[in-house]
């Protein structure tokens, strides 16, 4: 009798803050016995093209798609002013993403955007505490896993990491908590989308919308509830309800939300190779998973 469908919905490579690179994330899965993945990298859909022809080599199940960067606040309208700090983080998962539709590409461009303004401020910021890193060293790590021609989105982990290339932390935790973590020392917040329009583009590209990691928004029961019905009315299509960040109580209660707003569930392992302890296949999505977001794909294709 075969066992239950092992589904990871939440995974990322060299194309973003990941230490694997796109074609080998299926070698990997097929090791950890999955049987179907995503690859969902932040803010880029440059590996999504490499992953599935690997993946379609081994005859894996493969789901294109996306982790976007948000807007904390659902019920912001307008891009939040420069300097001011968000109280959580919101990401949106895209599944069964059309990469090259030109929505989703005019937001990638976006984000990128406001990448590009912000690593060099941090990078200035950190000069000013006597921490003495180039922007070309971070350029350096981002890229060097890369085959020739790609390039990474580069960000925070990426500075995190040269930081302790060059000892002036111990662990990427530790450059996140002294220097780089909202409220840190050399935080710079950025320039985000809205949900809406977030939601919006996802939907355009032929996409299914699911939030990401739902307790990174750092709400209370109530208030996360009150987001959680906002998201839907903008048409949100899903809740990540199973993540390693997730207690028991908080899969429970997102799966009680996700049941009282019609939204389907989604999970996984959130794997970043070795940048993080998880591994790969380590938290799964709901069996019905696959099946539910072809279904809700359908409806924007």
């Amino acid at each position: 009798m075969l066992g239950p469908m092992r589904i990871d919905l939440h995974t990322h490579s060299t194309a973003s803050d990941g230490t694997d690179a796109p074609a080998d994330l299926p070698r990997l899965a097929k090791q950890a016995g999955l049987d179907a993945f995503a690859l969902t990298d932040h803010d880029t859909a440059a590996g999504l093209v490499p992953a599935a022809a690997a993946a379609e080599q081994l005859g894996l199940i493969f789901v294109p798609g996306i982790e976007l960067s948000i807007h904390p606040d659902p019920f912001a309208t307008e891009l939040p002013l420069d300097g001011q700090p968000a109280p959580g983080s919101l990401h949106l998962l895209g599944y069964h993403i059309k990469p090259l539709h030109p929505a989703i590409k005019s937001l990638i461009d976006q984000l990128h955007l406001a990448r590009a303004t912000r690593n060099p401020r941090i990078i200035e910021k950190l000069k000013e505490l006597g921490v003495r890193i180039d922007y070309t060293d971070v350029v350096a790590q981002a890229n060097a896993p890369l085959a020739e021609h790609q390039v990474a989105v580069i960000g925070r982990p990426h500075i995190a990491q040269v930081l302790v290339h060059r000892g002036y932390v111990k662990s990427i935790h530790e450059a996140f908590a002294r220097y780089l973590g909202q409220g840190a020392a050399a935080y710079i917040p950025r320039e985000l989308p809205t949900a809406d329009k977030a939601i919006e583009a996802v939907h355009a590209a032929g996409g299914v919308a699911v939030l990401a990691h739902p307790v990174h928004l750092g709400l209370s029961p109530d208030d996360l509830e009150h987001h959680i019905a906002r998201l839907a009315d903008l048409g949100l299509d899903g809740l990540e309800t199973l993540h390693p960040d997730h207690e028991p109580i908080d899969t429970k209660r997102l799966t009680t939300l996700a049941n009282r707003f019609d939204l389907l569930t989604t999970g996984g392992s959130d794997y970043h190779g070795s940048r993080k302890a998880i591994g790969l296949g380590s938290v799964l999505a709901p069996e019905d998973a696959l099946i539910r977001l072809r279904e809700a794909a359908a409806q924007y294709a």
